[in-house]
């Protein structure tokens, strides 16, 4: 009886290894897919690709990045839902995908905080508000005087409504008290707009800084003010906005996420190996480049950021009106 009892206990114990998900054998066991809600060649498909390289190295396993842009992200979020939950399958998500979709779309089908899993925040970004040399203010506070004695006449762009673009500039507006109308430009992840802007055709523009710089070096904008501690290295002339009496805190973080349910192993060895690609030289050196803050976290932390924006800025987008 003993050693049928042991047989049978064998017997069950080999059942259940082979009946076991591949993440339990050790994950990853294929490759990874990493989901950006932007096109090909912006700053999140620049940021995701730098990762993924890093990523594949230390995971020994290929991770691939696929575009899916489109409806302010929710179009990409719904495909991450759409697939398995095992990890191998992650969600580029920006604060606005996280925080600010919930507010701004009625029927959105789903809600971040409870859908997905965070894997860990990455990088942060600063803000900088730029505007058309022939507007002829090279200060904030020149904008400011502008915009007041002319309530009707400023314009200012953005990549869409309830971009981060466009809540950067509601933010500044509430801020300093003057009215600027807002022209939406979507397409191709903000250049279009800063195309508007330099024309003059909307000549204010509260955006990231990468792809701004070069510009601002050949004269096509001029940078009034940046968000942020410190003034950036690349714009070393250019005052933060707390250097002028204003505060101007715009969240412009990125984070990992998976759909939830996926393996606690699989999102702790992911959120490692993140954590240890940020010290790397090859990520430090792109992100540099990229003008991004490195942002060390836990899984947890995503949603703590992710509340702490829907708390702060709900308000402000039910103000606005903008929910479709």
């Amino acid at each position: 009886m003993t050693t049928r009892r042991t047989m049978l206990s064998a017997l069950a114990v080999a059942a259940s290894l082979l009946a076991a998900p591949a993440f339990a054998q050790g994950f990853p066991s294929k490759p990874i897919k990493v989901v950006v809600p932007q096109p090909a060649g912006s700053g999140p498909d620049t940021l995701a690709r730098t990762l993924a390289d890093v990523l594949g190295k230390s995971l020994g396993q290929s991770v691939v990045v696929e575009n899916r842009p489109g409806a302010n992200g929710t179009l990409a979020a719904a495909y991450v839902l759409s697939q398995p939950a095992d990890g191998y399958t992650l969600f580029l998500a920006g604060v606005s995908n996280m925080s600010w979709n919930p507010h701004l779309y009625k029927s959105l089908g789903h809600q971040p905080a409870r859908d997905f899993t965070g894997v860990a925040v990455i990088a942060n970004t600063p803000f900088v508000t730029v505007v058309a040399p022939s507007l002829g203010v090279k200060t904030l506070p020149a904008l400011i005087k502008m915009a007041k004695a002319e309530p009707q006449r400023l314009s200012f762009a953005s990549a869409g409504i309830g971009n981060s673009t466009h809540l950067a500039s509601e933010l500044l507006k509430s801020r300093t008290g003057i009215q600027m109308q807002h022209v939406p430009i979507s397409g191709a992840g903000g250049p279009n707009a800063l195309t508007s802007v330099m024309a003059g055709d909307t000549p204010v523009m509260t955006t990231v800084p990468v792809g701004v710089v070069p510009l601002v070096k050949s004269g096509k904008l001029v940078p009034l003010a940046v968000t942020g501690e410190r003034r950036l290295e690349q714009l070393p002339d250019v005052p933060t906005f707390k250097e002028l009496g204003i505060e101007m805190e715009v969240p412009g973080w990125y984070s990992l996420v998976a759909r939830a349910g996926a393996p606690g192993d699989a999102v702790a060895r992911l959120n490692t190996e993140i954590n240890k690609a940020l010290d790397t030289p090859e990520m430090k050196e792109r992100l540099a480049g990229q003008m991004l803050i490195a942002v060390k976290s836990t899984p947890a932390d995503v949603l703590k950021f992710t509340q702490r924006e829907s708390a702060a800025w709900g308000p402000i987008i039910d103000k606005l009106g903008i929910a479709q």
